[in-house]
């Protein structure tokens, strides 16, 4: 139990397990662990149910993907990431008391992480790490995430409040989760807590206590309200929650954008492939690398037989009659918030949604020679594999790019990270063609071959490149603006050398720029122009001058 429980505290201060290389970590410790008790013990306890089934299928899906995905180097990072779930399971699904004492100790922690969290908020060397626009992040460093923890914490404190005998470190765990909830100026969580809190006095109180209750959390609340006072912007985040917002408008068009690649790709695009590929299929401009809504993650990364494992998983366990009430609350809400937001793309998060599963036929396994020397053999596998994706990541993070990129070559995002900081065409064509050869579905690469093309002298080339830059990432006026900066360039060269052919391609193809756009603004869905950052269809004033000048001075 030790062990476990160190995990979930390391990987929720490292950032909450977001990162590839924390997960890499904890996968070899959790491996170790397996190891020892299959090789020393001779047997393992462990759940053997729809729950292992699922996280295994899980594991399995991200790992077949690496056959189709867009990006079968970045796909095979998502093998690291994701392994530690199944591990973890198979190792606390034998712990059923020590299961409930980790349970027990998450309001200390998210208390422990808030006050922690929040007084290096003060310090502006520090802030970067725990906050996020002046909103708490704790040390998820995203601030919804860390809200949805701190009300699994509030619902934990107020499940085992007892009127008869007070637990006052209990309070203070409640009145520092409803500060971290507050603070995080997450406003989905902020509505998810009214409905706990509601839910929660609805199965464990009646009568005045319920009115008491009531009004003692609405006086904590709005003590730490007029506290929060002093942080810009987080009051006014609470006082526009709205269906409206761009925020939720947003997460509603990844999903709209989202459910034509699942129909088309129903075995998933691998880990990463969502963001490789979201550009070309985009009804609105936005950026993400996750569709802010796990179960569309996982139809889009491992696809729709891993997703149908999951959902019957953790569905099983909020209806099944076997689950606590407080388990099936916490179950509930998770679920809910997960509709809205990546939050087990965060390991922590993961490793917190097991221990509150219902697990079925516990039973201890004893574990022969040739089942051991297989496992071993796969586990050994896993090892290197984490050591090299997780190096690689920590590489990147880090900002040393080559690195990453030398210690394992499928990190695509060092790549690219390396070809947006090359300024030789040379190094640019090399770099973007290694690219290519795994992903041909993000715009950068043949962006930079049409910087190179053009460097050579080759517009056919550049216009050809830049062509499918544009197709990959439509949304990316900057490109466009490019496209006729060089088209105008090679026309004035093209008129001072006498060539009326390559004038004409020049005109021709700055002509079609606006068409271009116009088809952007066709395929534009509504929701696309109701949230914040909408797209720019038209070319300036100045730019359409330009294109007009250039027509006339071919037809002098």
């Amino acid at each position: 139990m030790l062990i476990l429980m160190t995990c979930i505290v390391i990987v929720g201060i490292l950032g909450g397990g977001y990162y590839v290389s924390v997960s890499a970590v904890t996968g070899i410790v959790l491996t170790g662990v397996l190891f020892y008790r299959m090789y020393v013990k001779k047997r393992i306890t462990a759940a053997w149910d729809l729950n292992m089934a699922a996280f295994a299928v899980l594991v399995f899906g991200y790992l077949l993907s690496c056959l189709w995905a867009v990006d079968s180097g970045m796909a095979l990072m998502g093998v690291v990431k994701f392994l530690p779930l199944l591990l973890f399971y198979v190792l606390v699904s034998g712990l059923t008391d020590e299961r409930e004492k980790m349970i027990a100790s998450l309001p200390m922690l998210g208390c422990l992480m808030t006050a922690f969290s929040f007084v290096m908020m003060q310090f502006e060397v520090f802030e970067q790490w725990v906050s996020v626009a002046g909103r708490l992040s704790g040390f998820f460093q995203y601030p919804n995430t860390y809200a949805l923890f701190m009300l699994i914490c509030l619902i934990l404190v107020m499940w085992r409040f007892d009127y008869k005998k007070i637990d006052w470190l209990d309070i203070v765990y409640g009145v520092a989760a409803v500060f971290g909830i507050i603070m995080s100026g997450s406003r989905t969580v902020f509505v998810l807590t009214a409905v706990a809190v509601i839910w929660v006095f609805a199965a464990k109180s009646s009568g005045k206590k319920v009115i008491i209750s009531v009004f003692a959390a609405g006086a904590v609340v709005a003590v730490i309200l007029a506290v929060a006072a002093g942080s810009a912007g987080i009051l006014e985040r609470f006082t526009n929650i709205s269906f409206g917002a761009s925020t939720f408008l947003g997460r509603i068009l990844y999903v709209q954008d989202a459910l034509p690649l699942i129909l088309k790709h129903p075995f998933g695009l691998g880990y990463y492939g969502y963001y490789f590929i979201q550009q070309s299929v985009q009804t609105g401009v936005y950026t993400v690398v996750n569709a802010h809504n796990e179960l569309i993650q996982i139809l889009l990364d491992a696809g729709v037989i891993p997703a149908v494992f999951m959902g019957a998983a953790v569905l099983r366990s909020v209806f099944t009659k076997r689950t606590q009430s407080r388990n099936r609350i916490v179950l509930s809400i998770m679920i809910l918030h997960s509709l809205f937001d990546y939050d087990f793309q965060f390991l922590a998060m993961g490793f917190v949604l097991i221990l509150f599963l219902d697990m079925r036929n516990i039973k201890t396994q004893k574990v022969p020679v040739l089942t051991g020397t297989v496992v071993g053999l796969t586990g050994a596998a896993a090892a290197a594999l984490s050591i090299m994706c997780g190096v690689s990541d920590v590489c990147y993070t880090s900002g040393n790019y080559k690195a990453a990129e030398k210690v394992y070559s499928g990190n695509t995002m060092a790549q690219l990270a390396l070809l947006t900081k090359a300024d030789k065409a040379e190094e640019m064509k090399a770099i973007a063609e290694k690219v290519i050869v795994d992903n041909q579905s993000v715009s950068l690469p043949y962006s930079a071959l049409a910087q190179a093309a053009f460097a050579d002298g080759d517009v056919e080339q550049f216009t050809e490149y830049k062509l499918k830059a544009i197709e990959l990432a439509p949304y990316q006026y900057e490109e466009y603006e490019n496209y006729l900066e060089v088209l105008v360039y090679c026309n004035d060269l093209y008129h001072q050398m006498g060539d009326k052919d390559g004038v004409r391609f020049c005109v021709e193809k700055a002509e079609e720029i606006q068409k271009m756009l116009e088809q952007v603004k066709e395929n534009t869905s509504a929701l696309g122009w109701k949230i914040v950052d909408r797209p720019q269809v038209t070319l300036s004033h100045e730019n359409l001058e330009i294109i007009e000048d250039m027509r006339r001075r071919m037809d002098e």
